[in-house]
């Protein structure tokens, strides 16, 4: 029999010549195109599956941290996940569509100057089920980072969205108005940033970084300048205003001349509005063409005398009410976006055959999947523990020197390693699902990969990040503190998990050492070789908190799946051994990832 004898109602027009009209209606598929599309459409299928139910890791993490609260909790963010697999990955992948970008109205109709940011229709409805949580209220409130940051993490499954960045200004700009003396409009401000609907709300921004400093924010130059009567006044440009159409602006501008650095830099509050209703004197030059998080305007902006309102005269408030925040909620977004690339992933491989086979079955494609799930999974649970002793510190005034360091420490070592982690995690589930995982309309992958490299870099690079904690080793000793902390968190590891305990002490005398020739080394070297101790630094902060959550999984839920991604973490960051391949390390991949 010939191939053409064999095909399915072959139609000579449909073959060589112009199609016929009934050939044109229906599209021409064989027996293995209609299989293969079957799959695919499974993997879709599987894809809209509620986004924290089926995370029953991250479901015990929520319940490991909340405890009493954990029902009330645990339905509202059920409820979130199936909108996050559906209606809200629905409305950013439209809006994330090239033609579909923000773009400015410079101008109305008449000729005036608006500067008026135009959003696709689904920047609205995904900003309206983001908000629509409570989200920003959670986290404003002193104690609710463990609670917000859980639905901050589940909405970061559909990337930054254009929203996930204005979230967390929000909370921190209603956290800073609290403690500024006499701040006008303090309670209305408050609550249209914790207002939940993005259709009625304000959202705020934060802008430091201007062309000639970057992560030198001490070279800023934008004034701040007071008339007779008292009012503040801002002078100059910004070059990163990311969510450029907020309502309310924190910026940094430079109140003294004569203070150089840091030093003479003030934060002051620009409301878009003047407070006789009129538009504050601020212009955008142009939106930027980003990589990703192509949903959030950024925007170069110029500051022709804008009114502006003081937020005191300490730019450290920035640093410690701000940025800290800034930096444990991008760890914790990065994860969300590991957490959902995992997902699409570990579908694909479920629901696809090749040679065969069901893709999963590969060893191969096992030990891929098995290192993204473990670094996900311990990196999490030791970014929770950072996250309840932020919530700790906000709460109770006796919480330790030690710990307040400690807190600082990781929020600045943390950002750095999972950001810069995640990137390749999510590169490597590209790999799992291959050329499909490219194609922009059909899953969200592309846009979480463009997503982590942007993030990669906010609120300071790798190396900005490693020297700042140079500095607060020399200064305040934060090294010492460290060592501290997690000898107490290590022998408060649980007695079932011995073997765990015993390998985090061996970790901790590696890193005294590594500390100890760090502190040996001229300045230039301690520059090269910082990075390695705050590596070995986080690395151990999160294996112990993935053992700690681990041993709560197994006597509660009777599940140790957090207990093998620990051992299989501990593998391959703490062990500093060459992975042993061996039908141990063979079974230990396979059961993190085909048994879930």
């Amino acid at each position: 029999m010939t191939i053409a004898q064999q095909l399915p109602d072959r139609d000579d027009a449909g073959i060589n010549g112009p199609l016929a009209g009934e050939v044109r209606q229906v599209e021409r598929s064989m027996p293995g195109h209609t299989y293969g599309r079957d799959r695919m459409r499974e993997w879709l299928r599987r894809s809209q599956e509620n986004a924290y139910t089926r995370n029953r890791d991250f479901q015990h993490t929520v319940r490991y941290h909340l405890g009493e609260t954990f029902e009330t909790v645990n339905e509202e963010l059920t409820a979130f996940g199936t909108e996050v697999a559906t209606n809200l990955d629905s409305a950013v992948t439209e809006n994330d569509y090239r033609f579909n970008n923000p773009r400015i109205d410079a101008y109305n109709g008449i000729g005036d100057r608006i500067d008026r940011i135009v959003h696709h229709p689904g920047y609205a409805a995904a900003g309206n089920l983001i908000y629509g949580t409570g989200v920003v209220r959670k986290l404003a409130t002193l104690g609710g980072m463990r609670d917000g940051m859980s639905f901050y993490f589940l909405g970061n499954h559909v990337g930054e969205a254009g929203h996930h960045c204005p979230v967390v200004c929000n909370y921190e700009t209603a956290r800073v108005l609290r403690l500024v003396e006499d701040f006008p409009q303090r309670e209305a401000y408050i609550a249209k940033l914790q207002d939940p609907s993005y259709d009625s709300n304000y959202t705020s921004s934060q802008f430091l970084t201007e062309i000639q400093g970057g992560s030198d924010v001490g070279a800023n130059d934008t004034r701040a300048w007071q008339d007779s009567d008292g009012d503040w006044y801002i002078r100059g440009e910004k070059w990163f205003c990311s969510n450029a159409d907020a309502e309310l602006m924190v910026i940094s501008a430079r109140r003294s001349v004569d203070r150089k650095g840091t030093k003479g830099l003030s934060m002051f509050l620009i409301p878009a509005t003047k407070p006789d209703g009129s538009r504050n004197h601020f212009t955008m030059r142009r939106l930027k063409e980003k990589m990703g998080t192509r949903a959030l305007a950024s925007a170069e902006i110029d500051y022709h005398d804008a009114y502006a309102i003081p937020l005191g005269t300490n730019f450290n408030l920035m640093l410690e009410k701000v940025i800290h925040h800034s930096r444990i909620a991008l760890a914790t977004a990065v994860l969300g976006f590991t957490s959902r690339a995992y997902q699409l992933a570990h579908d694909f491989c479920k629901t696809r055959k090749a040679f065969g086979e069901t893709v999963l079955n590969y060893p191969l494609v096992q030990q891929n999947l098995a290192h993204i799930k473990a670094d996900m999974t311990t990196s999490l649970a030791g970014t929770f523990a950072l996250i309840a002793l932020q919530d700790q510190i906000d709460t109770d005034d006796s919480v330790s020197d030690d710990k307040r360091i400690f807190t600082r420490l990781m929020s600045n070592i943390g950002k750095s390693v999972i950001a810069k982690r995640t990137v390749d995690n999510i590169h490597h589930c590209v790999d799992a699902i291959g050329g499909n995982a490219a194609i922009e309309n059909t899953s969200s992958m592309p846009r979480l990969l463009r997503d982590s490299i942007i993030f990669e870099n906010w609120e300071g690079t790798h190396n900005t990040l490693y020297m700042q904690v140079l500095r607060d080793i020399h200064r305040y000793k934060h090294d010492q503190a460290y060592l501290r902390v997690m000898a107490e968190r290590i022998g408060q590891i649980d007695d079932d998990c011995s073997v765990a305990q015993l390998q985090a002490g061996v970790a901790l005398s590696k890193l005294w050492d590594k500390i100890e020739d760090f502190h040996e080394a001229c300045h230039d070297l301690q520059t090269l070789k910082i990075a390695d101790v705050v590596t070995l630094m986080a690395n151990l902060f999160y294996y112990v908190e993935g053992v700690n959550e681990g041993a709560h999984q197994l006597e509660n839920d009777a599940c140790n799946s957090k207990l093998l991604c620990a051992e299989l973490f501990h593998r391959e960051f703490l062990s500093g051994e060459e992975h042993r391949l061996d039908d141990e390390y063979l079974a230990l991949c396979k059961s993190i990832v085909v048994e879930e």
